[in-house]
C-alpha cells in the first residue's frame, strides 16, 4: 500500500488537468495505476485522491456498517455516499482529468495544492491551503490535547 507524504504546488488546466506530483508517483511504486478514485470531501471542501486499493477498503468498512437491503435510509445513506465519489483514468505522464462539477466544488483553478494525507492524497486551492495555516503554538496546543485524551 502506497503512502502518501509531503505537500506540493501545481498548476490545473482550463480543462481540468492536473499531473500528480513525480513523489506520489514514486509512492504507488509498482501499484497498477490505471484509475484512481476521487472524493469530495465534505469536512473541508476540497478533494480527497484514493487508489482503488485504499478506496475499495474504505467503501467495505463503510457497508459493513449499513444493512441497504432492508433499511431504507441505509439505502439513501449509501446513495449518498457514492455520489461523492468518481473513477478517473491516469495517464502515462500521472496526468489525471478532474471534472468540472468537482472542481467547482473545491474551487480549484490555476494553482493547488497536492498534500499527502498517509493513504490519500488531498488536493485543495492553493489559497484556501494558505487560510488554513496554523501557527506553531496552536499546532502544540492541538497535540497536548490529543495527548490529553489518551490520560
Amino acid at each position: 500500500m502506497a503512502t502518501f507524504a509531503g505537500q506540493y504546488q501545481a498548476t490545473i488546466d482550463d480543462k481540468g488537468r492536473v499531473v500528480l506530483p513525480s513523489a506520489f508517483k514514486k509512492a504507488m511504486g509498482e501499484m497498477k495505476l490505471d484509475f484512481v478514485v476521487v472524493e469530495r470531501n465534505r469536512r473541508s471542501k476540497c478533494l480527497d485522491i484514493h487508489t482503488v486499493e485504499t478506496w475499495k477498503k474504505e467503501v467495505e468498512k463503510f457497508r459493513d456498517k449499513l444493512n441497504p437491503e432492508t433499511n431504507p435510509m441505509h439505502d439513501k445513506l449509501l446513495q449518498l455516499y457514492f455520489q461523492n465519489f468518481v473513477q478517473i483514468g491516469v495517464a502515462a505522464n500521472g496526468r489525471i482529468n478532474i471534472p468540472n462539477e468537482f472542481l467547482e466544488y473545491a474551487g480549484l483553478k490555476d494553482k493547488v495544492m497536492f498534500l499527502g494525507m498517509q493513504t490519500s492524497i488531498r488536493l485543495s486551492a492553493t489559497a484556501a491551503s494558505a487560510e488554513k495555516e496554523v501557527s506553531d503554538a496552536d499546532y502544540l496546543d492541538l497535540l497536548k490535547m490529543i495527548d490529553k485524551k489518551e490520560e
